[in-house]
C-alpha cells in the first residue's frame, strides 16, 4: 500500500491504478478507499481472482523519486545476463547473422549502456567514453562490420521489447529516445573502428607483416608528391630472397616462409623511422627511404645482413635521377638487381 501511495504522489500523470484483493502490508479494498477519496480523478480498479497476477507486471520502481531514465538503467543493470541471453537468442534467429554467431564482451556492452543511460548526455557530446572503450573491443572482436551492426541491431530490438514492459507508457518515449541515441553513437564506433580495423589488414601482408604493394603505391604517390614539391631526396631499394623456389621444392613451404619472416624481421630492425619496408610479391621487398641519397643504400644493405638475414640480392634507384614515378624507380632498381647477381653468379676467371 506504501508503495502505491509513493508512486501516485511523486509521479506525474498517473491515470489509473489496479489493486489486488490482498497486498503485502493491507487489503486492496482499503487503498482503493483511500486513493479514491484523495485524488477523486483518479480510476481505482480492483482486480479480483487471476487478475491479481496483473499487479505484478506493474511498474513499481522501489526508489519512486528517481527520474524514469535512472529506473530503466537500474532495470537494465539488475538484468544484464538475462538480456545477454534474450540477445544471443534473437542473433541466432536472425536470418542476416551467421546461425553460430557469438556475442564477444555482450554482458559487457549492456552494462556499459546501463551506465550511459543513468548519465545523461547532450547528442552533441558524442559517445559516452564507458560505451567507446567497450564498443571499440566489440568491433575489433566482431567477424566484419556487417556482422557486428546487425547484432546492434538485435540488440536493440531486445532493448525496445523489455523497455516497452518495464516503463511507464507515459515515459516510454523518453527513455527509448535516450536509449537509441547511446546504441546509435555504439553503432557509430563499432562501424568507424571496424572500417578502421578493415583498411589497415587491407594494407599489410599476412605473412610477414610487413605493409603490402597498395601500401606502396599510396605511399610512393605521397612520396614522390613531396619530391617534386620541395626538392627532397628518395632511394628505392629493391630485394630478392636468394633461392626460395628451391627451398620450397626441397624444404618445404613452411621452410620458405620462415626466411620470409626472417628477412622481415631483419629489414625492420635496419631501417631508420622514416623508413618503409613492404612485400610486394613472393620473395620480392621494396624499401622506401626518404632523404636518402642512392650512395647510402650500400650501407642499408649492410645493416640488413649484419642482423642475420638469409641471402638476398638487391638494387636501388634515386628520385630525379633514376626516374620521377614509383613504377620508373622500381624499374631501375629491379635492373640493378639483376645485374648485380649477375655478376655475382658469372664464374671468375684466373
Amino acid at each position: 500500500m506504501g508503495e502505491a501511495r509513493a508512486i501516485v504522489e511523486t509521479t506525474q500523470k498517473v491515470g489509473g491504478v489496479a489493486v489486488a484483493p490482498s497486498l503485502p502490508d493491507g487489503l486492496g479494498v482499503d487503498l482503493r478507499d483511500e486513493l479514491e477519496k484523495r485524488f477523486p480523478e483518479l480510476r481505482v480498479v480492483e482486480l479480483t481472482g487471476d487478475d491479481a497476477s496483473v499487479v505484478s507486471s506493474l511498474y513499481l520502481p522501489e526508489d519512486p523519486s528517481l527520474p524514469p531514465d535512472l529506473h530503466a538503467a537500474r532495470w537494465v543493470s539488475d538484468h544484464t545476463a538475462k538480456l545477454t541471453a534474450d540477445w544471443l537468442e534473437l542473433c541466432r534467429w536472425d536470418p542476416m547473422l551467421p546461425p553460430d554467431v557469438d556475442l564477444p564482451l555482450g554482458e559487457e556492452l549492456i552494462g556499459a549502456l546501463a551506465l550511459a543511460m543513468a548519465e545523461p548526455q547532450p547528442l552533441g557530446w558524442g559517445p559516452d567514453p564507458d560505451v567507446e572503450r567497450v564498443a571499440e573491443r566489440f568491433g575489433e572482436a566482431s567477424a566484419s562490420l556487417d556482422v557486428a551492426i546487425g547484432e546492434l541491431v538485435c540488440l536493440r530490438s531486445v532493448l525496445t521489447r523489455a523497455m516497452s514492459t518495464e516503463v511507464p507508457a507515459v515515459h516510454l518515449f523518453e527513455v527509448l529516445e535516450r536509449m537509441n541515441m547511446i546504441i546509435d553513437r555504439a553503432v557509430q564506433v563499432v562501424a568507424a573502428e571496424t572500417a578502421d580495423r578493415l583498411q589497415r589488414e587491407a594494407l599489410v601482408d599476412p605473412l610477414t607483416a610487413l605493409l603490402n604493394r597498395r601500401a606502396l603505391e599510396r605511399d610512393g604517390r605521397r612520396e614522390s608528391g613531396r619530391a617534386a614539391r620541395y626538392g627532397h631526396d628518395f632511394s628505392v631499394m629493391v630485394i630478392d630472397l636468394d633461392g626460395l623456389k628451391e627451398v620450397n621444392d626441397t624444404e618445404g613451404h613452411l621452410a620458405g616462409d620462415i626466411r620470409l619472416r626472417l628477412l622481415s624481421n631483419c629489414l625492420l630492425q635496419s631501417l631508420r623511422t622514416s623508413d618503409s619496408a613492404y612485400r610486394i610479391g613472393g620473395d620480392e621487398f621494396v624499401l622506401l627511404l626518404p632523404e636518402m641519397e642512392s650512395s647510402g643504400t650500400a650501407a642499408v644493405a649492410e645493416r640488413i645482413a649484419a642482423h642475420g638475414a638469409p641471402p638476398f640480392s638487391w638494387g636501388a634507384a634515386l628520385y630525379g635521377a633514376d626516374g620521377s614515378d614509383l613504377e620508373s624507380l622500381i624499374g631501375v632498381a629491379d635492373g640493378r638487381l639483376y645485374e648485380a647477381r649477375r655478376r655475382r653468379r658469372k664464374p671468375s676467371h684466373a
